[in-house]
């Protein structure tokens, strides 16, 4: 019965969230260590989840300011430094500081379904696999961050991790370890075990238990440095095993093997054991507690224009899968007309929908702003998501992004009107399956902006199975036209 399951996913909702720990790592700051820290009363949790009434209907209605209340009124608020122990490898520690901050956590619905998107440590964009139907979703509560002065140790030696909480019924959850290594924000793996089995994955045969997609395509900005988005696909399957953390790992290299940058980044859900906490009850047989389990990585770096390889490895300490692209990133004449490479995309979201002006349909869904220097790649209040998976289904749509640079839409000169032009070629006989006609750019434009970002579904539905490319090009009535931007797919 459809109430039946969707009150069974309102609960399963507050197993899953609080046995979710806070998704940023221990780090090392300076001089300090910074330990994430939830704090929940266990009493409150079970009367929630025996009375579910409430959140039930919060989750329903798409109350999600609602479902967050209740959420917090489960954590132990107010706790200061003198609440605290912290052993470091079993010795006391003085505490510092001690702050309260919300996790950047989001449920988000789209065009495929339901699933949670976070940021991680490294600064990229986890998301997981698509929820059942019923489940409202993951949420974490908002967490401690405790602070204290980092012992003398050996760089690169690791340590054990204890937090008590002098409250009665508290339930405490965090990272149990972290390493004394030097590396920078966008590099979290860099030191630890997890990251030194990457590396070794990395640099050996390619190891195919872990399949994984892996797509960068250069951005168009204001600078001379180009932002790169790059996206990691894989099936969700592959890494469903007890391991509770994942790291990906990227290495950019120049033509001649030259080390030009390096990335990382972690999903991290150690800390609580999953039997800290009972399992929500059956409801005719049917439970509704999966893990949540990433299926999809982004990340965005700035590259300067060049020929590179891109190499990536995602892991979660047993489990491994690399993937290896050519990246050539080139660089504009402010001066000219121009448009960036192709994104191929399956998923899409309504990102004004969840904007602070209005309501939000899910609990924690967010705006176009995120934390960090992570940019939503987002065209008239869409966000779309480029994807390396570029087999679609028959009957499907084919979503695109890309951008479009009009130097005269800077503010003091006469904007040149702008149209776009797209067609889809069959790679097997080589003929134009469509082309369309001249498509105004004028709706994807944005006031004071030279870079115009387009996103728009192709119907796909009446393509034959087979391989094609997508051609692109945009004009402008001063007479400029841009290249061709290509980019290929299949239709399955």
């Amino acid at each position: 019965m459809p109430i039946v399951a969707i009150l069974a996913g309102a609960i399963a909702l507050c197993t899953s969230a609080l046995t979710t720990p806070a998704q940023d790592a221990i780090r090392v700051q300076t001089n300090q260590v910074l330990i994430p820290v939830f704090v929940s009363d266990k009493k409150r949790v079970l009367l929630l989840m025996q009375h579910p009434d409430d959140l039930f209907r919060a989750a329903l209605d798409g109350d999600g300011p609602r479902v967050d209340a209740l959420y917090e009124a489960v954590a132990i608020h107010g706790l200061t430094a003198s609440d605290f122990q912290v052993f470091d490898d079993g010795q006391t520690q003085v505490i510092q500081n001690v702050s309260y901050e919300r996790s950047t956590y989001w449920d988000v619905r789209d065009n495929r379904g339901h699933h949670t998107e976070y940021i991680g440590p490294g600064g990229g964009k986890w998301s997981t696999a698509e929820w059942p139907p019923g489940m409202v979703g993951d949420i974490v509560p908002s967490h401690y961050v405790i602070a204290y002065t980092l012992p003398e140790s050996p760089e690169g030696s690791c340590h054990r991790i204890n937090i008590k909480v002098n409250r009665h019924n508290a339930v405490v959850s965090a990272r149990s370890e972290y390493c004394n290594t030097k590396h920078s924000a966008s590099d979290p793996v860099n030191g630890t075990r997890l990251g030194a089995q990457l590396e070794n994955d990395l640099a050996s045969p390619k190891d195919e238990s872990v399949k994984i997609s892996l797509l960068a395509v250069p951005l168009l900005t204001n600078s001379d440095a180009v932002c790169v988005h790059i996206a990691l696909d894989w099936r969700w399957e592959s890494l469903k095993g007890e391991s509770r953390t994942r790291g990906v790992l990227g290495l950019i290299r120049k033509k001649d093997g030259a080390l030009v940058t390096r990335f990382s980044d972690l999903a991290d859900r150690e800390g609580v054991t999953r039997s800290d906490w009972a399992d929500p009850p059956d409801y005719h047989g049917d439970r509704r507690t999966p893990s949540v389990i990433e299926n999809r990585y982004e990340k965005q770096i700035t590259l300067p224009p060049g020929e590179y390889d891109l190499r990536v490895v995602l892991g979660d300490g047993t489990r491994f899968g690399h993937a290896e692209i050519p990246l050539t990133v080139s660089g504009y004449d402010r001066n000219e007309f121009a448009i960036n490479g192709i994104s191929l995309c399956k998923r899409i979201s309504d990102v004004a929908a969840n904007s602070p002006l209005n309501k939000p349909n899910l609990p924690g869904a967010w705006g176009q702003k995120l934390p960090g220097d992570y940019r939503p790649l987002v065209s008239k209040d869409v966000e779309f998501k480029p994807t390396a998976d570029t087999q679609f289904k028959k009957g499907g749509t084919l979503y695109t992004y890309f951008e479009i640079y009009e130097p005269s839409l800077v503010e003091g000169q006469s904007p040149a009107t702008v149209q776009i032009r797209m067609r889809i070629v069959d790679l097997k006989t080589g003929d134009a399956i469509t082309d369309s006609e001249p498509i105004s750019a004028a709706p994807y434009m944005k006031a004071g902006r030279s870079i115009i970002p387009v996103g728009r579904g192709m119907d796909i539905s009446k393509l034959p199975i087979g391989s094609y490319r997508l051609d692109v090009q945009a004009t402008d009535s001063t007479g400029k036209s841009t290249a061709w931007r290509s980019t290929n797919f299949t239709v399955e």
